[in-house]
């Protein structure tokens, strides 16, 4: 409460400065000798004062031309309070190669805003808000790839691809193309392919992330010789046609002798060579299987140390003619035990 004393029937207040700091309407009520009046005064914002904060959402947007941001901002003054109703706000955008526009906004409910559109260049641009002489830091805006064309999957090495053996060791790897979108943007990096195969030894699936547009990975060569048809997709969108990765037979016969013992039959197997003369690798493989008139008596499976390997196979009471069957990489042989 403020008092005055009044001097030719007027008194005058001085209103301090605690009580003019926040815009709007204040009215004010002054009362004398049992007579009251009243009056309205309105309390208008300052000026903005610096930094005016942009406030940029999403931040992240695809350019395609459609996709969109926005930027909001409130300017305020010295005391906080939100810029007049109606004033200009300048938007300035820079885009990922450095080329720079602005438009104009007005200040609405207290706030101004923009909205963001994308080009067709990925990348990162900036986006800074100004009112007057008085403008605030910039805020980053990402324009990222689209979902890539259709891509195409080749071997890394193409020799080691067309030479690769079904050893079940041998690693081939593959790559895509590189991944972009129709207006020649690069995938960004981390961007998931899905890989999708089917082969000798059944259908598979794995992921690979990409780098500089780019997704690798290693397939592993099959046990029994045969060829992968292998696609890929990513974003919704697959390759162009499969890739035919074949892998050819590592052995071509497998010596079998076996004879029968008290607790099955004790089988010799090798020495198991690859073509070209050289040893299988050691942990190859082999799996047997005994049958007898009345069919299957027992199996078993162990690995090749120097490309031989003696196993018993236990078995029930056998009947008749036994035929052991050995496989080795695809690769079979058999005796027959009277």
């Amino acid at each position: 409460m403020l008092t005055a004393v009044s001097i030719d029937d007027t008194a005058e207040f001085r209103l301090p400065v605690a009580l003019t700091r926040s815009a709007g309407s204040v009215t004010l009520v002054a009362s004398s000798a049992g007579a009251v009046g009243r009056g309205t005064a309105e309390l208008t914002p300052g000026a903005a004062v610096g930094p005016i904060q942009a406030v940029v959402g999403a931040r992240s947007i695809v350019a395609d031309a459609a996709d969109m941001s926005m930027v909001v901002t409130i300017p305020v003054d010295a005391w906080g309070n939100s810029i007049a109703e109606g004033s200009p706000v300048l938007v300035s955008r820079e885009n990922p190669v450095g080329v720079r526009s602005s438009s104009g906004a007005f200040v609405s409910h207290l706030l101004a805003f923009q909205e963001l559109f994308s080009g067709t260049l990925a990348g990162r641009g900036l986006v800074w808000v100004a009112s007057g002489p008085v403008t605030g830091p910039s805020v980053s805006l990402d324009e990222v790839a689209g979902p890539p064309l259709p891509f195409s999957l080749e071997p890394v090495e193409s020799v080691l691809a067309a030479n690769a053996g079904a050893d079940g060791q041998t690693l081939v790897p593959i790559r895509t193309s590189v991944l972009r979108d129709r207006y020649g943007n690069v995938e960004p990096d981390g961007t998931q392919v899905t890989v999708e195969w089917t082969g000798p030894e059944g259908a598979g699936r794995t992921t690979a992330a990409t780098i500089s547009g780019v997704a690798q990975l290693s397939m592993q060569a099959p046990a029994t010789p045969g060829a992968f048809q292998i696609t890929g997709f990513c974003r919704g969108v697959h390759t162009a046609s499969a890739l035919t990765l074949p892998f050819a037979a590592t052995v071509g016969t497998v010596t079998v002798r076996a004879r029968l013992v008290d607790a099955g039959v004790f089988v010799s197997i090798g020495p198991v060579n690859r073509f070209g003369g050289t040893f299988v690798p050691d942990g190859t493989t082999a799996r047997v299987s005994v049958a007898d008139r009345d069919g299957e008596a027992g199996a078993t499976s162990a690995g090749l140390v120097n490309g031989v390997l003696d196993i018993v196979v236990a078995t029930r009471p056998l009947v008749g003619p036994v035929t052991v069957r050995v496989s080795v990489l695809g690769a079979e042989g058999a005796e027959t035990l009277r």
